[in-house]
């Protein structure tokens, strides 16, 4: 797992649910635990892909359920 991109994943979550950021941890639910909704996590996506300069499809998006979901599937497409 890439730190330095969990990090970057960190503080963009932190921004866009106005969390803490040492509330995040690669277990944590972006639903359950981060108490995102469907366009907290659309938009939270959309950062991510401004922030990397990645594409990531709406249904893999949905797929995503904890930051360790997302951040494998950024990882496994380039960063």
């Amino acid at each position: 797992m890439d730190a330095e991109l969990f990090d970057k994943m960190k503080k963009l979550i932190a921004d866009r649910l106005e969390i803490e950021e040492d509330k995040i941890t690669l277990e944590s639910s972006f639903r359950q635990d981060l108490g995102a909704d469907s366009l907290d996590t659309y938009e939270l996506v959309y950062a991510i892909e401004e922030e990397l300069g990645i594409t990531i499809p709406d249904e893999k998006a949905n797929e995503f359920e904890t930051v360790k979901d997302a951040l494998a599937y950024i990882e496994s497409h380039g960063k």
